[in-house]
């Protein structure tokens, strides 16, 4: 069923379902383009999926990188019933998601060397605008050929819906472990605060499985979850002294060990044959609370298309719910 949004953008085919929204591919009628609307479940103002949404959209706003894709609207819907339901209208890129990519098997070492820096540098950037995604995973990564290049295979990340500012009020309950659980930093899996050097963990085991074609942490929920506690990731030394050391640093249970985005993708990029990054060398500290800025206050996964987030800016982040979520 079509679903014409803010008498503007008229829905026309769904592109994925997941738990809090629905992603359509959407015809913009004012520009006549084609865009990806994001359509939240109808919710209250008071719980957590209606903070979630709202932090999303403000968040969205003020982020503007290659490696994300672009916001151009966002808006309210009332639908026959009288429910109403928040939309983001986004960018739609015609792609493939890295999980249903990697269901076909691993990926050659010169596109996950590629693909790897295109996220560590956008990582970089939501790094240093104060932000922490929490959710780094293939299905939030969408892949995609570049129009002046058809053999260059591009990355961006996508769903920002439980991103948290670095030193700001959270949209979640204290204490409330969040992600999924495969990609889980060991911070998060104990519901430790967390910061970006969490995202670098979740990107280590997302490289990993891109060359080894295999999960790192897979099983039930709990027994995924509980795993890094308990041990290192198996990183192959098939794969080479070089992406061995990077990767293993990378998924280091001990968040000072890991290095920072910006080490990631200069590594992944300044490797010599193309196809693994060349030995490191320096092992950064921990980045210090002192060292990103700090701004005032603070999905779904489809296998075609897929939206994320996008420009620049201050933003506030609602009050923390008087309840936890679950583990998505």
């Amino acid at each position: 069923m079509r679903v014409l949004l803010a008498h503007r953008y008229e829905t026309t085919e769904l592109l994925g379902v997941g738990g809090t929204a629905s992603v359509y591919r959407a015809v913009d009628r004012n520009l006549g383009r084609d865009v990806a609307v994001k359509l939240f479940n109808p919710t209250m103002a008071d719980d957590d999926d209606y903070r979630r949404q709202h932090m999303e959209t403000m968040l969205l706003s003020t982020l503007n990188h290659p490696g994300l894709v672009t916001l151009h609207d966002a808006g309210m819907h009332e639908d026959e019933d009288g429910r109403t339901a928040g939309f983001l209208v986004m960018e739609l890129v015609d792609g493939e998601d890295l999980r249903h990519r990697l269901k076909r098997g691993p990926l050659p070492g010169e596109d996950v060397a590629q693909l790897g820096a295109d996220l560590a540098d956008a990582l970089a950037y939501i790094h240093a605008e104060g932000v922490v995604h929490r959710d780094v995973k293939p299905a939030n990564i969408l892949l995609f050929h570049g129009a002046d290049n058809g053999t260059r295979l591009y990355a961006k990340l996508t769903d920002f819906g439980i991103a948290r500012m670095v030193e700001a009020a959270t949209a979640t309950a204290v204490g409330a472990t969040i992600g999924t659980a495969n990609y889980l930093s060991p911070e998060q899996a104990k519901g430790d605060p967390v910061d970006e050097r969490s995202d670098i963990y979740s990107l280590g085991l997302v490289l990993l499985e891109c060359l080894t074609g295999e999960r790192a942490f897979s099983g039930p929920l709990v027994e995924a979850a509980l795993a890094r506690l308990l041990r290192d990731p198996e990183v192959p030394d098939s794969l080479g002294p070089e992406w061995a050391d990077l990767l293993r640093r990378m998924t280091a249970r001990d968040p000072a060990r890991r290095p920072d985005a910006h080490d990631v993708a200069l590594q992944l990029r300044s490797g010599t044959d193309g196809h693994r990054p060349p030995p490191y060398r320096g092992v950064p500290g921990p980045r210090g609370a002192g060292d990103a800025p700090t701004p005032d206050d603070g999905g779904p996964s489809t296998g075609g298309a897929i939206t994320g987030g996008v420009f620049t800016g201050r933003i506030h982040v609602p009050e923390p719910p008087r309840r936890a979520p679950s583990i998505s």
